[in-house]
């Protein structure tokens, strides 16, 4: 435990000039004058935005705004009592004759004292930092001097009527900021759209033989949750993970999985969580980084972690944009190739076309609002549905007809999906159709190219979005991509 002396000369130089400007502030107020409200607001709002800067920077936000908020409840009334019973008048010129007090310099040596005390604490003991029962205190001690100096900073001015008139508009501010994401979070449903036969339908599959597709098998996450999947076995060094795409399950990869077989991959078709029986809840997770979590326990409890296994993770459309997403994320190293069949990128990407081409409902509002939240490190609603798909299937284990936004965030590259594509260094390939309906092809080459040239991209001529997975020539082009990556082979 370092010494009184110690912490004192290791404090930044800046700390006391800005410890004397706060005490003159403080002590200028023990004495009567005359004054511009706004001068009268300094320390309260010195107080107030410390107290936000802390929280904001904390580690888990969320748990700090809730005793800030609480402390904050708490200790306004508390300062009000105090600034109602200062001596103070109103002038017709708008400034106020307040008379001296000892409440600014003790005010102000409070905010530096407890701002002090708290880094010296969690300097010396930085374990602290993360504890939820440290993290709310430090929030409720900001909440308690922002409390104090806002509702002092009230009393003081409540009896001018014109300051009666804004501090009313003021507290309506918050009011209505919240309001309005009330309504737009609880209104704003993505709304149904007719039938995309370009994204619904997969060609020839009446005509498949249901004995060949492989019964669904599990094995369990972290959570104690299912994760299903199709076994298509072929050579034990050569293991493909593939993966679906929006709405859809591990059973329509069947024809893809089979010429992956044929080739000599050991398949595994598997249904991501909110998809085909995997997880609790059709269409949802239970956070937005679940789907990562869950392909690594799906890797170890399925043994092909093993190193002596070459693994490809291999998907189709918004499949794909896990694929991407997963090549250049933390958990890139677990496989050691990837291919992207006509991937999803992101809703601003060169390669999307208006809505999907017409496939995805979005509840834009609705995403904005959560996406703000969630900035805050507020995770809350994010079980709401934020897209509906262009498909008249009902929700069950081979469909998925709504995403909720924590399922969709966590299928998809993000906002910051140049830089995700970016950090790929792992053997990878995109396959797309020259004739996608959902996606602009001829975009793919200069936009991938453009932010990773180690990435090549081929277009398939002539084929559509769902020709991709079950079109010999697409399976034909995609066999070739995972040979040259993999060294795979019959």
């Amino acid at each position: 435990m370092p010494s009184f002396l110690q912490i004192v000369t290791n404090t930044p130089l800046w700390v006391w000039p800005l410890m004397a400007l706060v005490l003159a502030h403080g002590w200028y107020g023990l004495k009567p004058r005359t004054a511009p409200p706004l001068r009268l607001a300094i320390l309260p709002l010195v107080g107030l935005g410390t107290s936000v800067a802390t929280w904001l920077q904390s580690p888990r936000p969320a748990v700090a705004m809730v005793g800030w908020a609480l402390a904050l409840l708490l200790a306004l009334p508390i300062g009000h009592a105090i600034g109602c019973r200062r001596d103070v008048r109103s002038l017709p010129d708008g400034r106020v004759e307040i008379a001296g007090g000892w409440f600014m310099l003790i005010f102000a040596v409070s905010i530096f004292i407890t701002r002090y005390a708290l880094g010296v604490l969690f300097g010396v003991l930085p374990t602290l930092r993360s504890e939820p029962l440290w993290i709310a205190i430090s929030g409720g001690v900001g909440g308690v001097i922002a409390g104090i100096g806002l509702g002092w900073l009230a009393g003081l001015l409540w009896r001018a009527r014109w300051m009666r008139r804004t501090l009313w508009g003021l507290a309506s501010v918050p009011l209505l900021v919240v309001g309005a994401f009330a309504v737009v979070i609880a209104g704003a449903s993505p709304v149904a759209v007719p039938r995309l036969v370009a994204g619904d339908s997969l060609p020839g599959s009446a005509s498949w033989r249901r004995d060949e597709i492989p019964e669904v098998r599990r094995v369990t996450a972290r959570d104690g949750a299912p994760l299903t999947y199709r076994l298509y076995p072929g050579r034990a060094d050569r293991a493909v993970v593939l993966v679906h795409g929006s709405s859809g399950s591990s059973g329509s990869m069947h024809k893809l999985a089979q010429a992956l077989q044929s080739e000599g991959a050991t398949v595994y078709s598997i249904s991501l969580r909110g998809h085909g029986g995997s997880g609790t809840v059709n269409g949802d997770s239970s956070y937005m980084a679940q789907l990562d979590d869950d392909l690594v326990d799906f890797v170890r409890a399925t043994g092909i972690a093993d190193p002596k296994i070459h693994l490809t993770l291999i998907g189709f459309s918004s499949g794909g944009g896990f694929v991407l997403r997963t090549a250049g994320g933390a958990h890139r190293a677990a496989f050691d190739s990837y291919i992207a069949i006509s991937p999803y990128i992101a809703p601003d990407a060169p390669t999307t076309r208006p809505n999907s081409g017409g496939w995805a409902s979005v509840a834009v509002p609705r995403v904005v609002a959560l996406t703000i939240l969630d900035g805050f490190g507020l995770p809350w609603f994010q079980g709401l549905p934020v897209v509906r798909f262009a498909t008249m299937a009902k929700a069950d284990d081979s469909r998925t007809p709504v995403y909720s936004y924590r399922l969709t965030a966590g299928m998809q590259l993000g906002r910051d999906w140049r830089a995700a594509l970016g950090r790929i260094d792992r053997p990878t390939a995109i396959v797309v159709g020259s004739e996608d309906e959902l996606f602009y092809a001829g975009q793919f080459l200069p936009t991938i190219g453009a932010l990773n040239a180690r990435i090549p991209v081929e277009v398939v001529p002539g084929l559509g979005h769902m020709d991709m997975i079950v079109q010999l020539k697409a399976a034909t082009a995609i066999a070739a991509q995972w040979r040259r990556l993999s060294g795979g082979g019959a």
